[in-house]
């Protein structure tokens, strides 16, 4: 095939200068026959290794191409094995490594010291033939990475921990293929029919992100797991994973957080709690001789360490626990203690000389604890001089249940005061400091047959009246609480069902009929719910029945009060009397105060969340859930 003919055939639109390279023919001749309309037309025009394959049945070589040619004001052009070599550069080396060695590569082929492949150049070039300046070889990136598992701080953190080795391509760094296969099978995906925990913590109204999850490692809330996302599927993960749980418990934490039951963690130590009462128990240690602290920790002693410490801290009852964190001091000295009382010192010496004040000794220094010294000053600083300080004997055995034989036997140890009366009817007779037979009392209690005994009550009963004294269930019952007891088995409890209707002259149907319409309600006692009873201003109410029946139209359990409205709202109560107010509620009166429907309540709420401006405040669950 002659020039001409290969011209005619292949020479659509091809560069006219690469054209007449491979024909061996000057431009200006080529030129002129290709613009004589002789080409065939092309889908394309071909380039200079298609025509230099065309002419000589070969590819070229690389001193066969031709030199770039300079454009105005756009440097020099890019020829197809220039972009080739691009190609391989690209996921080796950087970018600016890239622009280095192909500027230095269009120098020698062009002659041209000025001559420059920019970093801009090069990335342009890349996008041109559909290549990423990110993409690299044998790896990939740690952006890619992150992305890929939906967590930039797990790649990071693997990175810094050793579990990741990457190398570096210029400015990126890439890990390797095997290697983060390997990694990704180690993150396990969550089982089947789990949700993560975190979704539904603002359902249940928790608003910290770290609440939750130290439940879960605590084991308080029931099929937790820790393990990883869905790779893919758009979830986050910190750097050890997320926590699970199935989507049953889920559902069922939701249904009790609605119905106001108790969660599986309320009650319940947590790990930040412990951290935190351990460092200040560290801090504020008592010293070994402390005797409360003696009897809180037992034979076991001080905790050897914090796993210790963790077993053995929260079974203690809130009193213990208030003294082994408070800051110890020995006490107050005699002279605070009259500062304290607004009294002479002397009149403090002398009390804890004659037994009416208690104090102790530590490096010969007297002092006096400031629950004794308050007490003192309570009991308007007596010294125990005075004759209503002291008690007989007999007194003492009847008032503070002590046998005879006993306080003559702690007389005798030097645990109990005494003195014998010298004038008139007192000669010969034994007395004893009162102050100190209400202490001892107060230290050995009675025991829960004893106690029951002088309530007049069975152990179970006294159990039940014991409930929110300050007693302690494994302990023995104190004077104080033995007296509250009593104090409660004499107090007036209210009318029973049966003693009100008898009272007002009806019947007990009567009676219960008007507990259910609202017209009165039943109170149960602190220490006995299983005996509800009317009070006093209730009987009234019934006798006013009697007198005037109204016939109540009787409300469904739709009309909530005005308490039961605003929870169901969201909001304050304050906020739900506005609404009223503003007439957007209209309420109905019952016997136990105004109602106000709940389809009106929800469509007030509804506008009022649409319009919230406070970020940490949080809809009501039946809000969120038709959200």
């Amino acid at each position: 095939m002659d020039w001409q003919r290969f011209v005619a055939s292949y020479g659509w639109r091809a560069n006219g200068h690469h054209l007449a390279q491979v024909v061996g023919q000057p431009v200006e001749v080529v030129l002129k026959l290709r613009d004589t309309g002789i080409c065939r037309r092309l889908k394309r025009a071909r380039t200079f290794d298609e025509l230099f394959q065309l002419w000589h049945g070969r590819p070229p070589r690389d001193e066969e191409w031709p030199k770039p040619r300079r454009r105005h004001g756009k440097g020099y052009e890019w020829l197809q094995n220039e972009l080739a070599l691009l190609a391989t550069l690209v996921g080796t080396i950087g970018k600016a490594q890239i622009a280095q060695a192909l500027t230095a590569r269009l120098q020698r082929a062009t002659g041209d010291r000025h001559a420059e492949r920019s970093q801009q150049a090069v990335q342009v070039a890349i996008n041109r033939i559909g290549l990423v300046s990110r993409d690299v070889l044998g790896g990939i990136t740690a952006p890619a990475a992150a992305r890929e598992i939906g967590s930039y701080s797990t790649v990071h953190h693997a990175i810094r921990s050793g579990r990741l080795t990457p190398f570096r391509i210029g400015k990126l760094w890439v890990i390797p293929h095997d290697q983060w296969q390997r990694f990704k099978a180690d993150r396990p995906p969550p089982p089947a029919g789990y949700v993560m925990l975190s979704s539904i913590r603002q359902r249940l109204g928790i608003s910290s992100d770290a609440k939750l999850p130290e439940y879960a490692a605590m084991g308080y809330i029931p099929t937790a797991v820790l393990c990883n996302p869905k790779l893919g599927a758009g979830h986050s993960s910190s750097v050890r994973g997320s926590w699970y749980v199935d989507r049953r418990v889920a559902l069922k934490l939701l249904a009790d957080r609605r119905a106001g039951r108790p969660m599986p963690w309320f009650g319940k130590p947590t790990l930040s709690n412990l951290k935190v009462t351990w460092k200040l128990l560290q801090e504020r240690r008592h010293p070994d001789d402390c005797e409360a602290c003696r009897k809180i920790w037992g034979r076991g002693g001080f905790p050897t360490d914090f796993d210790d410490y963790a077993k053995r801290y929260p079974p203690l009852d809130l009193g213990a626990k208030k003294h082994l964190t408070r800051v110890w001091t020995p006490g107050l000295r005699p002279a605070e203690v009259a500062k304290l009382a607004g009294v002479p010192i002397y009149r403090v010496k002398r009390a804890i000389e004659n037994g009416a004040l208690s104090a102790s000794k530590r490096r010969r220094i007297v002092y006096v604890s400031r629950t004794d010294a308050q007490r003192w000053k309570a009991r308007r600083c007596p010294t125990g001089a005075g004759e209503t300080s002291w008690v007989s004997l007999n007194t003492a055995a009847s008032r503070y249940d002590f046998e005879p034989s006993e306080l003559s036997r702690l007389i005798r140890h030097g645990k109990l005061r005494s003195k014998v009366g010298t004038n008139g009817p007192q000669r010969g007779v034994t007395y004893v400091l009162r102050q100190q037979l209400a202490e001892l009392r107060q230290k050995t209690g009675y025991s829960h047959t004893e106690a029951a005994r002088k309530v007049g009550v069975s152990v179970a009963q006294l159990r039940g009246l014991l409930r929110g004294t300050g007693w302690r269930a494994d302990g023995r019952v104190t004077l104080l609480v033995l007296q509250a007891a009593i104090k409660r088995v004499q107090s007036r409890q209210g009318y029973t069902v049966e003693e009100a209707a008898q009272a007002i002259g009806r019947t007990v149907k009567w009676v219960r009929a008007r507990i259910l319409d609202g017209t009165v309600r039943l109170t149960r006692a602190p220490w006995d719910k299983h005996r509800p009873y009317l009070t006093e201003p209730m009987l009234q109410r019934l006798k006013q029945a009697r007198r005037s029946p109204n016939k109540r139209r009787v409300l469904n359990g739709n009309w909530l009060l005005l308490s039961s409205a605003a929870a169901e709202a969201g909001v304050s109560i304050g906020t739900l009397i506005r609404w009223a107010d503003e007439k957007r509620l209209v309420p109905r009166r019952s016997a136990k105060g105004l109602r106000y429907h709940r389809r009106a309540v929800r469509a007030c709420a509804r506008r009022h969340w649409q319009n919230q401006r406070f970020k940490r405040a949080v809809p009501p669950a039946w809000l969120q859930e038709t959200a």
